[in-house]
């Protein structure tokens, strides 16, 4: 069988991961990646006779889909599926799986890492001073602060345990009943998110991108926010409204922003984030650790290995 690696992650640490495939016969292809992902023709391109693909970002709609016929399993190195018609991978027969739980703490902690640095302006601070000023920026202290995170799954409540210890007033949106559960245990307020909004000195992303989802932190949202508040987004990119924090930090209504994740990845040169410096940009990089990477690169291959019935 013939093997593609399009996860970055693993492509860069593929050579000791190469043996695994040798052992059962399995050709392994590793095509080039110039962006954050394939998609489109270039990732049919580099599909060309695979069964099964540890895969990154790809889009694989159902036109990409249809053009694989040899595909029979993809495994997805990370959570997120919103790249992948699982519909019509279903009625394709090609089996889908994912890797939940590998990168929890490694999310959560640099979420926590870009909330320090909007409400202290250290990145400022250090562009300043590298153009020989002196700053000395006014900044928030975390103790009792409001911090409203959207998406208490597995990473928002990772997020949330790690805000909590540091005294800060942790409220909750919309998690499934269980994790609702856990969160309230934990001393989180779990309640509807246009309820919660007006009292947040602080909104973290943590949520998955879907249907549901898709747009959710909009300008109409985020004016909601009392004047002066953060956001920080470590989810998905398209979950948050691009041009509504250009709006909101040129008003001033938003004190900071840091941004892991964007609508349209890499960063467009010419978008507008880029002119603030009180915006904090990130490459989609939060789950990348030494330890967390190999702990996924371990798992999605046994998840395509089982797929296929490669024992």
């Amino acid at each position: 069988m013939r093997i593609a690696a399009t996860c970055k992650h693993l492509q860069r640490d593929i050579d000791e991961y190469r043996h695994l495939f040798a052992e059962h016969d399995l050709e392994l292809v590793v095509p080039p990646i110039p962006g954050q992902e394939l998609a489109g023709q270039e990732l049919i391109d580099a599909m060309s006779g695979v069964n099964g693909v540890i895969a990154g970002d790809d889009k694989f709609t159902a036109d990409v889909l249809d053009a694989l016929p040899d595909l029979r399993a993809i495994a997805k190195w990370g959570i997120g599926l919103d790249g992948i018609d699982l519909d019509h991978a279903a009625a394709r027969n090609v089996a889908v799986t994912n890797t939940p739980g590998m990168f929890n703490d490694e999310v959560a902690e640099i979420a926590l890492g870009y909330l320090i640095a909007s409400v202290r302006g250290i990145v400022a601070t250090d562009r300043a001073v590298r153009r020989g000023e002196w700053r000395n920026p006014v900044g928030r202290s975390l103790g009792g602060k409001q911090v409203l995170v959207v998406g208490v799954g597995n990473i928002g409540l990772a997020f949330a345990k790690k805000a909590l210890a540091l005294g800060m007033v942790v409220s909750g949106v919309e998690p499934g009943e269980a994790a609702a559960a856990e969160a309230v245990a934990a001393g989180i307020e779990i309640a509807a998110l246009d309820d919660l909004l007006p009292t947040a000195d602080i909104v973290v992303v943590t949520c998955p991108l879907n249907p549901a989802t898709q747009g959710l932190i909009n300008s109409e949202r985020l004016a909601l926010l009392p004047a002066g508040a953060h956001l920080i987004n470590v989810g998905r990119g398209p979950v948050v409204h691009s041009q509504a924090v250009v709006d909101a930090l040129a008003s001033g209504h938003l004190a900071g922003a840091a941004l892991d994740v964007f609508e349209e990845e890499p960063l467009p040169g010419d978008s507008a984030l880029r002119d603030f410096d009180n915006c904090i940009l990130g490459t989609h990089n939060s789950s990348n650790t030494l330890e967390a990477c190999h702990r996924t690169h371990a798992t999605s291959i046994a998840n395509l290995f089982a797929s296929l019935g490669v024992a």
